[in-house]
């Protein structure tokens, strides 16, 4: 039986610092004078008492939680008074990530998480800190790539395409995440910080400079651009350091995907686990057929800001070949399902309807604000441009949404936020099939399709204004003829 990294009773002892506020209460009635605080250092045996009691007890839960990878099986025992013991069969695990985070290699240490397709949400079954001698105890359990022109498929990924994926999935928003992860749990120091490099002042500064220099734009607006690409850069520069080194290899049995530059990270994802691949793209990617492909395997993709991707930027003709070594069998098909064009309005209210109520409420806020007319003006044709370029997504998702399979295989095509999707499955991954109708449909004779796949974390696919007679029909048949196939 092996023991955890000992870096562990450090986190099972910091569960528990809430004891420390005993002492501070002891000691807040003792600050009063020098006298009162040289008593105070006098009865710091409480303190140590308190500490010994926290150490102790981390260290022992730290002593009684043992592992072991032995005739395919990974067992875990834990519990100082009731002993809790887990066995988990190799076989059954869908994903297993190893991680070397850059503070953990003078340590030599390493984090282990492994997954099976059972649980609630998202939580890992296993994790575990070690020492890096132990990490082939896992290795050894999990069946070995095989090699061969016939079985085996690796694709390494240049900087410039890590860079390029690094553009596409970064936003504002992620970065805005981030910073506010900064705020709140730095506290205090990441006030001081931002108060001792005087970033508001200059800020200000550099944005009425900027304002010089582009003739019609007031300093507010250049500030608020100056944060929201700030925030994006942030963004990119956290994909970037995630996803860099990225190469994946593949037997048809077993995916080895490594990436990061900071923190290393190893995963190990059984194909056969896999319930569905996920071609993703953006508008401009789809002009240049370019694909990011992600998996939807338990235990894959669960860290905080990570995607599920498998192979990050790949052509078509690249995804074509790569599709089948990740998941055997799948293809593309042409939509045999789609919205017709009289769901055009369907697909295009939203955004003309957002974008027409921004030049009103543009009007009026500047009539009751006139000291911010150049600044409203200017944030006019901000709010105008995202709208259109919304506008021009949903055009597109008219023209390539869709439903199809063969061979045991759906392929759904559809669009979600500004991100198009098409999700490859195996038939048996639809758990549910609803059809909306609502009553204004009724007399267009249309409805909205929802697909829900297998997942740890229920994913839904909805299908926009299909027709409702040839969904009820060929709907039917795609998913008889492929679970018979």
């Amino acid at each position: 039986m092996c023991r955890e990294h000992p870096l562990r009773i450090m986190r099972y002892s910091l569960k528990n610092l809430w004891l420390l506020i005993f002492p501070i209460i002891r000691g807040a009635y003792h600050f009063a004078t020098q006298e009162d605080i040289i008593d105070w250092l006098k009865g710091t045996w409480f303190e140590l008492l308190i500490l010994f009691a926290i150490f102790g007890y981390g260290w022992l839960n730290w002593f009684f939680r043992e592992f072991i990878v032995k005739d395919g099986q990974l067992f875990v025992q834990e519990g100082i008074f009731f002993t809790r013991r887990r066995y988990l069969p190799v076989k059954n695990l869908s994903a297993v990530t190893i991680e070397h985070p850059l503070w953990l290699q003078p340590f030599r240490g390493a984090y282990v998480y492994a997954d099976t397709a059972s649980g609630v949400g998202q939580s890992t079954d296993v994790r575990l800190l070690i020492w890096q001698r132990d990490e082939q105890m896992f290795l050894n359990g999990l069946p070995r790539l095989r090699q061969g022109k016939r079985h085996h498929f690796s694709h390494q990924v240049g900087l410039w395409r890590i860079l390029l994926f690094s553009i596409i999935f970064s936003s504002s928003f992620s970065g805005s995440i981030y910073m506010a992860m900064f705020w709140f749990q730095g506290g205090r120091i990441a006030r001081d910080i931002i108060e001792q490099l005087q970033i508001t002042e200059r800020l200000n500064t550099v944005s009425e400079e900027v304002a010089k220099r582009l003739m019609g734009i007031p300093p507010a607006a250049v500030t608020v651009g100056i944060v929201i690409l700030s925030t994006w850069l942030l963004s990119f520069m956290a994909n970037l350091i995630r996803y860099g080194g990225f190469d994946m290899e593949s037997d048809k049995r077993m995916l080895h995907v490594r990436s990061g530059l900071v923190t290393r990270r190893h995963f190990y994802l059984v194909s056969r686990k896999i319930n569905f691949i996920d071609l993703r793209q953006n508008l401009l990617t789809k002009l240049f057929r370019i694909f990011s492909l992600a998996v939807n395997c338990p235990g894959y993709g669960n860290q905080k800001g990570s995607i599920p991707i498998c192979l990050p930027i790949l052509t078509q003709k690249e995804m074509e070949q790569a599709m089948p070594m990740i998941f055997p069998g799948s293809h593309l098909t042409k939509n045999r399902l789609r919205p017709p064009w009289t769901s055009w309005l369907s697909y295009t209210m939203l955004p003309v309807i957002a974008a027409a109520g921004v030049i009103p409420a543009v009007i009026l806020a500047r009539k009751l604000i006139p000291q911010l007319d150049e600044v409203l003006a200017f944030f006019q044709i901000m709010f105008e441009i995202p709208i259109i370029w919304k506008l021009i997504i949903q055009i597109t998702a008219l023209l390539t949404t869709g439903i199809s399979g063969s061979k045991g295989r759906i392929c759904v095509r559809f669009c979600k936020g500004l991100t198009f999707h098409t999700i490859i499955a195996d038939t048996d991954s639809v758990v549910k099939v609803r059809i909306q109708q609502f009553l204004w449909q009724k007399w267009a004779n249309k409805c909205h399709v929802v697909l829900y796949f297998r997942s740890e974390v229920t994913k839904r696919c909805v299908i926009w204004s299909m027709n409702y007679d040839k969904v009820k029909k060929q709907l039917s048949e795609i998913l008889e003829q492929t679970s018979e196939s």
